[in-house]
């Protein structure tokens, strides 16, 4: 038995229009893998981190290293220097310490596009994929944009794919509640995985497919 052809909704801004599109190659028929998946996102996040948090330890912290009081015969218990973590103004014991560059979760190329072409093709599978044709914006206006959506009868968070060419219509998208704007190139597993649908631009899903890599 022949397996059904995935496709995409094509929806007309202008007449309002709908269609499908079929959608073929691997970026939309790979085998999601849910273990790579997972790791993608994980070093995706912890890429966005900047590790800049930073505490001074004990060596690091200004002040005498003489012990402030005789050990025995004060009555007092023992202690060492003022920069015991222990003690006012001390180092801290434990702390956050600013990182390398390199340090954090990373994967390789080949489980990055394969985490990505999965997320893509499981949005493929559950039908959530959309590619918005005749799609210019003479002015910005969120209204339209509103209204856009609306006939769609997008349910959200709504990931919106744009390409440089689309400034009206990324001023017009970004200020509605649950909507996410990027570029062909500014997102990843995680805003996939994040939005219930995505839709695409005709040039940003062109630019997509034609993607190998």
């Amino acid at each position: 038995m022949a397996e059904a052809k995935l496709t995409a909704q094509v929806f007309d801004a202008r007449s309002g229009e709908a269609s499908s599109l079929d959608l073929e190659g691997p970026r939309f028929t790979t085998e999601p893998n849910e273990h790579i998946i997972h790791r993608a996102v994980v070093a995706e996040l912890d890429s966005r981190r900047r590790y800049t948090a930073s505490t001074k330890g004990r060596s690091e912290v200004r002040g005498s290293g003489a012990k402030l009081y005789r050990q025995k015969g004060t009555g007092r218990a023992r202690v060492g220097d003022a920069k015991s973590p222990i003690r006012q103004g001390g180092g801290t014991w434990g702390g956050p310490k600013a990182k390398p560059a390199r340090y954090g979760k990373r994967i390789n190329r080949k489980e990055d596009k394969a985490a990505f072409d999965g997320a893509l093709s499981a949005k493929a599978q559950d039908g959530e994929l959309y590619v918005l044709d005749s799609l210019a914006f003479d002015a910005p206006s969120t209204k339209r944009a509103k209204e856009l959506l609306s006939r769609m009868e997008l349910e959200g968070p709504v990931l919106v794919v744009l390409t440089e060419n689309d400034a009206n219509v990324a001023l017009s998208f970004r200020n509605l509640p649950r909507v996410s704007v990027v570029g062909p190139h500014e997102y990843g597993v995680y805003e996939l995985l994040r939005a219930r649908e995505v839709v695409f631009s005709r040039a940003a899903y062109s630019r997509l497919a034609g993607r190998e890599s």
